[in-house]
């Protein structure tokens, strides 16, 4: 637990510098420090699974979804060329499909009767994307080339939102003991990832740039993976994830 509290206090204690370092642009420094702090969210996944003091098929889904987002990391701040950008993209698309299989195994192991994906999580989406669309319009926010994966990079992440939120809400309704804090990490934790990723293409594709927007898309990315690493030993102990064998 010690080591769990230092892994995310050092997390936070870098991010400021990694900050500094990449405004207003991107340096080697700051690609050493950032991933520093995406290696520790890994850290934050492992610790998560040791503390639970069992492995299962949800905390296997959600190290490669972390694993993916590292190399997301990596890939979007190396180098600003096209291709770097579509890999970085790539990277997170494949970490957020990962997080929608952990989150839709978790509820048809403990909440069967949700099925895979029930009418109104579809509707959650298709609203949420819509008004996506919208809102990037109205900010002016142009990805060019790279429209068609931006739109559907978006329908996916909006998808690991609800997902995680559906299960998030049906832990919180069964009134298991630290549902709340389940319920918690996967709501807010998901949704900090949603405006992570709302800001980002604000800062890459839209007209606003400022060190403000930068701040906020940086914190809101960081605190959704450690929640969302952290959801591995919050579902482990209230026994929602199922213990792979060995």
């Amino acid at each position: 637990r010690i080591l769990m509290a230092i892994t995310i206090l050092l997390l936070a204690g870098v991010v400021p510098f990694f900050l500094k370092a990449g405004w207003p642009k991107k340096t080697k420094k700051s690609l050493l420090l950032k991933m520093i702090c995406s290696t520790l969210f890994i850290l934050v996944g492992v610790l998560s699974i040791l503390l639970a003091g069992r492995f299962s098929h949800y905390a296997l889904w959600i190290l490669c979804g972390l694993g993916f987002s590292w190399l997301g990391d990596f890939f979007l701040h190396v180098s600003s060329k096209m291709l770097y950008f579509l890999l970085g993209l790539f990277s997170f698309l494949t970490a957020h499909i990962f997080y929608v299989v952990a989150f839709c195994t978790a509820l048809q192991k403990t909440f069967p009767e949700a099925g895979f994906f029930n009418p109104y999580e579809c509707l959650c989406i298709v609203a949420v994307v819509i008004i996506g669309l919208a809102g990037s319009r109205r900010l002016q926010i142009n990805p060019g080339k790279a429209k068609l994966p931006a739109a559907f990079y978006m329908c996916i992440l909006v998808t690991m939102m609800v997902k995680a939120s559906s299960l998030g809400i049906r832990c919180l309704i069964a009134g298991t003991p630290l549902c709340g804090a389940a319920a918690a990490v996967l709501i807010v934790g998901s949704l900090c990832f949603v405006l992570s990723d709302a800001t980002l293409a604000m800062l890459n594709f839209g007209p606003k740039k400022t060190f403000p927007l930068k701040c906020f898309n940086i914190g809101t990315y960081y605190a959704a993976q450690v929640l969302l690493a952290s959801t591995i030993l919050f579902l482990s102990l209230i026994h929602i994830s199922e213990p792979t064998r060995p």
